[in-house]
Parts: structure tokens; sequence; C-alpha cells
């Protein structure tokens, strides 16, 4: 993005408490990136924020330099921000370029014009537009909002790819399998709601890193996806597919899944593995699909928490290969809104951290 234009990023929360924290990237960066003007509001509607809209500094300042292959964290923000909300988070790239981004977010965010106003100050709808007038379906630079709860509250991370990250959802609906799980626990009615982290990259596989939109193999991954995160509970692994349409084979996939359940443990956490869905595959690839997830629903046990079958719950009722009509996006191989849905209701609660029955 051109230095001097403002980026107002959209994200919605899965926990709410009093006080944030922004934390920014410039992993893949060549150069130092420098970011000015940076605020925080809660998101009435789009870029329309509630006031007030806060300020966001960087050890007491308002332009943070990062540089390049680092990352940056900002100081505390007092603001009460709500479960299931909106916050509106915009600065202005004052140097440098974002080259470190979340491709597919499935949310409109908004780049003004250069030199324009920060979108907080501007209350009429025509100059908004006309001082906004791109969209970008990615976050940047952006990559953890750290909310401080009312009370204490466990994390679960949902690990995956496409099918975790949500393609093909509904832009701005916020209808990807880790916002339905979201919800289905909030529903729960009991006392600490964990929130849940998607961590999933459209592209990514489990043991190769293809190329840099993918993200590093999940098993690379995994130390600043899972083990970087506050006060993680659970992981909830669905990863493969990738590996799969790239004609890798069952027992590669296999290995690299055991690898993941035995990065969780001296960390005592909970991990969860998940068969992989039906996704339009060659005969070869379908051989070998169906080793790994036979594997899982047989033996997979020994090795994780439990499974939960997403691909019995998304399969076609006639071929196991092939998605539901009824759940396709129409690809052959993401799921619809629907089927995120069911991939959540797939998720059994009761084998989760602060369930009444462990």
């Amino acid at each position: 993005m051109p230095t001097g234009r403002t980026l107002a990023q959209i994200v919605h929360l899965h926990a709410g408490g009093r006080q944030i924290r922004l934390r920014l990237s410039n992993r893949y960066g060549e150069r130092p990136l420098v970011l000015t003007s940076m605020t925080v509001g809660r998101s009435l509607f789009g870029l329309w924020q509630e006031a007030p809209v806060q300020p966001v500094l960087f050890q007491g300042q308002e332009r943070v330099s990062i540089a390049a292959g680092s990352e940056v964290v900002s100081d505390p923000v007092s603001l009460q921000a709500e479960a299931f909300s909106n916050l509106v988070i915009s600065f202005m790239v004052a140097d440098g370029d974002i080259v470190t981004g979340h491709l597919i977010a499935s949310q409109n965010s908004y780049v003004s014009t250069p030199g324009a106003s920060n979108a907080s100050a501007l209350s009429e709808a025509p100059e908004l537009f006309s001082a906004y007038p791109l969209l970008t379906t990615a976050w940047w630079a952006l990559t953890r909002v750290e909310i401080l709860p009312e009370q204490p509250t466990g994390v679960i991370v949902a690990l995956g790819d496409s099918t975790t990250d949500g393609a093909f959802s509904t832009v701005d609906a916020n209808r990807r399998y880790p916002d339905y799980l979201a919800r289905r626990l909030a529903a729960d009615g009991k006392a600490g709601v964990p929130s849940v982290l998607n961590a999933g990259i459209s592209w990514n596989e489990l043991l190769t890193t293809r190329f840099p939109a993918a993200g590093e193999a999940t098993v690379q991954r995994f130390a600043w996806d899972v083990l970087g995160q506050a006060t993680v509970t659970d992981v909830i692994v669905q990863i493969g597919i990738n590996d799969l349409r790239n004609n890798t084979q069952a027992p590669a996939i296999i290995d690299g899944l055991q690898h993941l359940a035995t990065l969780a443990r001296p960390h005592h956490l909970r991990i969860f593995g998940s068969t992989i869905l039906p996704g339009s595959y060659t005969p070869e690839q379908a051989v070998q699909w169906r080793s790994v997830n036979t594997w899982l629903r047989e033996e997979g046990r020994q090795w994780f928490d439990g499974i939960f079958d997403f691909a019995a719950a998304l399969r076609h009722p006639e071929d196991e290969t092939k998605l539901n009509s009824s759940l396709d996006s129409g690809d052959g191989i993401h799921p619809n809104d629907a089927g995120y849905q069911r991939m959540a209701e797939a998720v059994d609660l009761t084998h989760l951290t602060g369930s009444p029955s462990l």
C-alpha cells in the first residue's frame, strides 16, 4: 500500500473486555515499516465508529517503526469492547511497504486516498466514502487483538487451512467455522467462556512451505500461532487437504499430525485432530485421503485428545469423496456458510477444557 494512505481495518471479536493491545508485524518485510496516527474504536456500521475513538500508542508515541522481520505490541488501550462486536483499527502508512498480511479475511476493510483524515474524524457519509473509496478483503500488518477480559478466559486455537480460514464464506458476516464455534460456546451459558482464535491460512500445508501467501508449514508455525498465544488451553487441527492435492502420501501426513500432537504435550495443551474434508480428489489422492482419515478414526486418539469427524459431517450421501451439495460453496472443495456451521456442530464441546465432563 503506498505511503500516505490510511488503512481502516474491521476486526470481529470473540471475547470482550475493558482493555486491548494490538500486535503488528513486519515479519516478511525487507525494510522498516513506519506507521502513525493509529486509532481503535467500536464499529457502529462499517467505518462509522462509536465515541470515544482511542489513540493507540507505542511506548507513549503515536509513531512506530517496525524493523524488517520484527513485530511490535502497542501500549494498553482503555476501551470497553463486547464479545461478537467489531472494532475499527486505523493507521497511516508513513514509510515502507506492507507485505505482511492475511489475504483471505472474508471481511471488507477500507483504504483512503493519499493524505485523507482518520475515518473517526469524518462524520458525514459523502466525505467518508470519498476519503475511503477502496476496499480490501485482506488484513495488513495487524496480526492480533489482545483483550483483557473481565474474568480469566481460556483460548481455543483453530489451526488449519482455508476451511478454517473461512474461504468462500459470506464476506462481512463472520460465518467461518471458528465463528460458529465461538457462538456455540457462548450460547452454552457457562461462566468464563473460552475465546476462539482463528489460525487458519488459505493454501496452508501441514508439511510444506510452498509459497509466501500460504504461510509457513503448519509444523513450523505451530510455534507462534499456537504456543505463542496467551492462555491457550485447546487446539483443534484441521489440515492436510492441500498436502493431498499436492500429492503428499498418507504416511508423511500421518507423521506430521503425530508431530503436532507431540509439540502440544510439553505445554499441557489439549489437542484435537479432525478428519480431512472431501474435496474433488484424483483417484490416487482419494486413496491417500481415505488412508489418513482411517488412521485418524481408528488410531488418532492414541495421539490426540479426541477426533472430530468433519468429513463424515459434510460428505455427500452417495459419494464420500465429495462434499454434500447443500454444504458446498460451489467449487467442490470449500464449504458454504451452512457447511461451516456443520463443522462447528461436529465439535464435541464436552471434550474441551472447562467441560463439566472432564
